[in-house]
């Protein structure tokens, strides 16, 4: 608790481990919304709710813009409405710290699985486009229909090699889809557009 806003900012600048503050708009020194532009001048990201004694739009507009998490009138909060709002907040807050910090991690990971990839295509394609190569050649010379019919099926399988590379190296986090309880996977399957079309891979 702090009464006046002076000693409200010092003690924010002293320790910021506060979970939420709660911003009287009228202060002796200074509003609300200065003392709110010097918290978030600070980078000090601790909640804020401000509260006033009064309906004002302009001043709600004005302390949301500047960052603060909500605004409400004192006499609409008073009793056992205010510790529900507090923990509400609270809770609202630490879920989008969750989901920012698990795109964090998802986006991490596919970076990681993306170089891996394109370290794992080099080694692949030189071999593959040996291979395709010698079928293309194999192909074109007078064979019995059986040896030709299982050389096809070689190059078949090298294109959809190649295939499958070409989309490992264009991953996106809207590829993951869940798999088995709480496993995910990639899906590789063709999506519209592709040149080929297969149903499943």
């Amino acid at each position: 608790w702090a009464e006046t806003a002076e000693r409200g900012i010092e003690k924010l600048s002293l320790a910021n481990t506060y979970n939420l503050i709660l911003l009287d708009y009228y202060l002796p020194e200074m509003n609300g919304i200065e003392v709110l532009k010097i918290i978030k001048s600070r980078n000090i990201d601790t909640l804020v709710i401000m509260l006033s004694s009064v309906k004002e739009k302009e001043v709600m507009s004005e302390v949301l813009k500047l960052g603060a998490t909500d605004y409400y009138m004192k006499e609409d909060i008073i009793g056992p409405l205010l510790p529900v709002i507090v923990a509400s907040a609270i809770e609202k807050e630490n879920l989008k710290k969750q989901i920012e910090k698990d795109k964090g991690e998802q986006s991490q990971k596919i970076e990681a699985i993306q170089e891996i990839v394109i370290t794992v295509s080099h080694e692949i394609n030189n071999p593959l486009a040996a291979i395709k190569l010698a079928t293309n050649i194999l192909l074109k010379k007078d064979l019995s229909p059986d040896v030709k019919t299982y050389i096809k099926i070689i190059k078949e399988s090298t294109d959809r090699i190649e295939q499958t590379v070409l989309k490992l190296r264009e991953l996106k986090s809207d590829q993951i889809v869940p798999y088995v309880g709480k496993l995910r996977m990639f899906d590789l399957s063709n999506k519209p557009g592709h040149q080929q079309s297969e149903s499943k891979e």
